[in-house]
């Protein structure tokens, strides 16, 4: 028999792809073959290969004057499912024999820009495909979309969530947004998360501010984290101090000296101290006990794993202090102070004892802020750091502040630090 075919691609955006084929089928001495239906075998094979890509028999097509006119890949059986990537030809077979030769498939005019380097799609309206690949990125409009899904034209984003993607609102600016609202930002001075953030994996950087004083958990695996942070700060004010125990004087407590002891800090029944207004200029809130071998004393719960504690604060000497009179501070387990360690002792005369090198008559009433005018009162700030005990409480831990003089000291602003 000979074959005469003409071939029409048909790529349809539906449930599946087809291609409508005509063909004349003849015998040998050029008469048509016979009116009825015949069984026709169609395969597709890439160009050149006897490999079979796809096969369709059609058990009923109608010959007529011997013209015949099919649409393969009709049948959901047999989906047209080919790439197209590729040159491939058609083989027909009516009974056992393939027709020779193969029929090489072509494309239509204006196919032709599909297989092109540099082609644009000329029309306007949607294109739609089951997964798009993009080999040089995507180009969006600038703009941010509005909310509820009503404008998703002006960035890229997503199928039935138009104010969730990626939008360009100006020049040099990305923006990720979920919901029309702004997530994430990205310009040329750096990046900024609006919201909270949660890391999930290793965070790997040379400098980092955490606001808020919020708690860092870490355990062996995962390394841990190298920098003091500030968890804590005590103004010494009745509104706005911090800790547990809070009171009108912050959670501060004093306690005096035990029997035949010179000091207290071996003691668990506190009183309220007496806290004074703040001082003015450069000098803030200060925290006094009523007499000066009172201790104050402060439990500090603190969320999160550390290892080490820094505690900063400001001491102050007020009025007369001799070259043998202390001021110390330390850490503790429990308020009673049998696990007391010293952090901080230091000598600390006033400058008038220092044979007079510095006089209040110099500077009249400048060099003092509570107590007798005529004595030098000086502020020292003091800084002291531990380990954490193995013993406490995994956020618990106790500051004690004293001293061993005959004048009378002063406690300002304190600082908790962790790491």
């Amino acid at each position: 028999m000979i074959m005469f075919l003409l071939v029409s691609t048909h790529m349809f955006i539906n449930a599946q792809a087809t291609l409508s084929l005509q063909g004349i089928l003849k015998k040998a001495n050029g008469i048509a073959l016979e009116d009825d239906t015949y069984p026709i075998t169609f395969k597709i094979y890439v160009v050149d290969s006897t490999q079979v890509k796809w096969m369709e028999t059609i058990t009923d097509v109608e010959v007529v004057s011997g013209i015949y006119s099919v649409i393969l890949g009709a049948n959901p059986m047999f989906p047209l499912n080919l790439a197209f990537d590729k040159d491939y030809e058609l083989g027909i077979s009516i009974g056992s024999q393939e027709m020779r030769p193969k029929v090489r498939l072509t494309s239509a005019p204006y196919a032709l820009a599909l297989r092109g380097s540099t082609n644009q799609f000329p029309s306007s309206g949607q294109v739609l495909a089951d997964k798009v690949k993009v080999a040089q990125g995507v180009i969006v409009n600038n703009g941010a979309p509005l909310v509820n899904n009503t404008d998703g034209s002006r960035g890229y984003s997503f199928n039935n969530d138009n104010d969730s993607g990626l939008f360009s609102t100006q020049e040099g600016k990305v923006s990720i947004y979920t919901n029309g609202v702004e997530r994430f930002r990205a310009n040329t001075t750096g990046t900024a998360t609006i919201g909270n953030d949660t890391i999930q994996g290793t965070l790997g950087t040379n400098n980092i501010n955490l606001f808020n004083n919020g708690g860092i958990n870490y355990n062996s695996s995962q390394g841990n984290f190298q920098g003091w942070r500030l968890v804590d700060v005590d103004p010494m004010g009745s509104i706005s101090a911090q800790g547990v125990d809070a009171d009108a004087n912050g959670g501060w407590k004093q306690y005096s000296k035990l029997s035949g002891e010179f000091m207290g800090w071996n003691n668990s029944s506190g009183t309220q101290p007496e806290f004074l207004a703040p001082f003015g200029t450069f000098i803030g809130n200060m925290m006094v006990p009523l007499t000066n071998e009172h201790v104050l004393k402060k439990k500090f719960k603190i969320a999160g794993d550390f290892s080490e504690i820094k505690v900063k604060f400001k001491y102050h000497v007020i009025d007369s202090w001799g070259v043998n009179d202390y001021g110390f501070a330390g850490f503790a387990v429990q308020e009673s102070g049998s696990t007391f360690r010293v952090g901080w002792l230091e000598s600390m005369p006033t400058l008038e004892s220092a044979n007079n090198r510095f006089s209040t008559n110099a500077f009249e009433s400048a060099t003092q802020f509570a107590g007798f005018n005529t004595v030098t009162d000086l502020s020292r700030d003091v800084e002291m750091t531990a380990r954490r005990s193995n013993i406490a409480p995994t956020d618990e831990f106790w500051v004690f502040i004293g001293s061993a003089t005959n004048g009378i000291y002063g406690v300002g602003p304190v600082e908790i630090w962790v790491r």
